[in-house]
C-alpha cells in the first residue's frame, strides 16, 4: 500500500531523499564487492563514500524546505549536489576496479594503473569533489545569509 507524500515535503526535496536512498543502498552493494576489487582498501573507501553522501543526500531533504535556497538556484544546486555525489563514488570505485591511485595515494598505496585510467580517476574525483564543495558553499551562503 503505498503512502500519500507529506504535503510540506517539496519535489526537490522528495528528488533528493530518493537519491539518497539510493545512493545509500548502492554503498551498500559495493560493501559485498569490495573485496574482490584490485583494491580493496578504495572499494571500502567507495562503499563508505556511498553510504555517508548518501545519508547526507536524506538529511539534505529534510532540511530542504528551511534552508532558503531561491528556486532560481534551487535546481542547479540539486543537480550538482546529486551529480556530483554519484559521479565521486563512481570515480572511488573505478580505482579500487583499476587499482589507479594517482587521485588517492593514502588508499591507493602500492597500486598502479595505466596513465589514461589514472586520468580518468582523477579527472572524476577531483571534479565531482570541486563541484560538490561549491554546492555545499552555495547552500551554506543561501542558509545563513
Amino acid at each position: 500500500m503505498r503512502r500519500r507524500s507529506d504535503e510540506t515535503m517539496t519535489e526537490i526535496a522528495q528528488i533528493l531523499g530518493k537519491a539518497g536512498v539510493l545512493l545509500f543502498t548502492l554503498g551498500l552493494l559495493i560493501g559485498f564487492a569490495m573485496a574482490k576489487l584490485r583494491n580493496p582498501r578504495l572499494g571500502l573507501s567507495a562503499h563508505l563514500t556511498a553510504v555517508q553522501v548518501g545519508a547526507m543526500l536524506i538529511a539534505l531533504a529534510l532540511f530542504w524546505q528551511y534552508l532558503g535556497i531561491p528556486d532560481g538556484w534551487a535546481t542547479i544546486i540539486v543537480l550538482a549536489v546529486i551529480v556530483s555525489s554519484y559521479v565521486l563514488t563512481f570515480g572511488i570505485l573505478l580505482s579500487g576496479v583499476f587499482g589507479a591511485s594517482q587521485a588517492l595515494p593514502m588508499a591507493g598505496a602500492g597500486h598502479t594503473a595505466s596513465k589514461s585510467r589514472e586520468t580518468l580517476v582523477t579527472f572524476l574525483v577531483y571534479g565531482s569533489s570541486v563541484v560538490m564543495a561549491l554546492a555545499y558553499v552555495a547552500i551554506c551562503w543561501f542558509a545563513f545569509s
